[in-house]
């Protein structure tokens, strides 16, 4: 954020949605009945299998245009690879990456390798969305509730296998959640949230510091409500703990109100999550209509208030 102070201002009225906020992607206007919502990532192999990963990528890139309320259309490989790298590799990543594209009904067109020591695979994903109808994460009203719709703990269990600490067999319901495409809990959100965030590397105390920040309110959180993957607890309190907790603590931890909290259980929120779930603030009069239309499980994990301006109060 330090280095986006040395931009200039980009002025330019059809700019809905760009640096002004810390939003999943941009959106701009092409009419009065048509936006386009861009954005880009890449990530380094969470998983030893290439067909897997490729999967978790793409689900991953494309989960900011739901984050938005957008409806995903195109998509750009963006490669870094070993130039002495196995095309075998390389070929199941792309097609993991176009299987999970297709089911999101997302077209490839392309894209770029460059020469990388490490492998890195993201996409570029643009998508349609109706000018009126951004859902952006700087717009929670006091009072809103906040649901989750993935468990967190993710990059905690992966980091776990990753280090030999964790059984293979242990990782399936993590990448299950990671290759889950945030779809079904965007459509459902649209008509009813006032705002919305995926969780990913910022882990979800980052992400609500955004979003609390952004939308000029307080966001307090229950932790004894927020779902966790099993397995997740208990690798922190073996004092496996992955980067991301400590990365994430130094930028967002000054914003963070504990109340009487665990602390293995507050650190976990801090974790760098991967294809996270969306965290959708709405009125709680349109809960009940959220979950219909949603079905899967999304429970309550906190609200908007207006103490504390731009922070997060994390209580047990």
């Amino acid at each position: 954020m330090q280095a986006l102070k040395e931009l200039p201002e980009i002025k330019d009225k059809n700019l809905l949605v760009g640096l002004n906020t810390a939003d999943d992607a941009g959106v701009y206007k092409l009419t009065n009945e048509l936006a386009l919502v861009y954005t880009v990532d890449m990530l380094n192999p969470l998983v030893d299998d290439p067909y897997t990963f490729g999967m978790i990528a793409a689900a991953n890139c494309i989960s900011d245009i739901y984050a938005m309320g957008g409806e995903p259309k195109l998509a750009l490989n963006i490669v870094g690879f070993p130039a002495k790298g196995e095309a075998k590799i390389l070929g199941k990543m792309l097609k993991g990456g176009q299987v999970k594209a297709k089911q999101a009904g997302v077209t490839m067109c392309g894209g770029h390798t460059f020469n990388s020591d490490e492998i890195k695979y993201g996409l570029s994903v643009i998508g349609y969305i109706h000018p009126k109808k951004i859902i952006t994460n700087a717009n929670a009203k006091v009072g809103d509730v906040i649901v989750l719709t993935k468990p967190i703990g993710v990059g905690t269990i992966v980091h776990a296998y990753i280090n030999g600490r964790l059984e293979k067999s242990a990782l399936k319901p993590a990448i299950k959640s990671m290759t889950t495409l945030n779809r079904d809990a965007s459509i459902a959100m649209q008509g009813l949230a006032h705002s919305a965030t995926d969780i990913t590397g910022y882990g979800l105390a980052g992400h609500l510091v955004e979003m609390a920040q952004g939308s000029k309110a307080s966001i307090e959180i229950s932790l004894s409500k927020i779902p966790i993957h099993k397995g997740a607890l208990d690798i922190l309190k073996s004092g496996i703990i992955e980067p991301g907790i400590g990365m994430n603590m130094g930028s967002f931890g000054n914003q963070v109100i504990k109340e009487g909290v665990d602390e293995t259980l507050s650190m976990l929120i801090f974790g760098s999550e991967t294809s996270g779930g969306l965290a959708i603030v709405l009125p709680p009069s349109k809960l009940e209509t959220f979950r219909k239309k949603y079905k899967l499980s999304a429970p309550v994990i906190g609200r908007v208030t207006r103490e504390h301006k731009g922070q997060l109060k994390i209580i047990s």
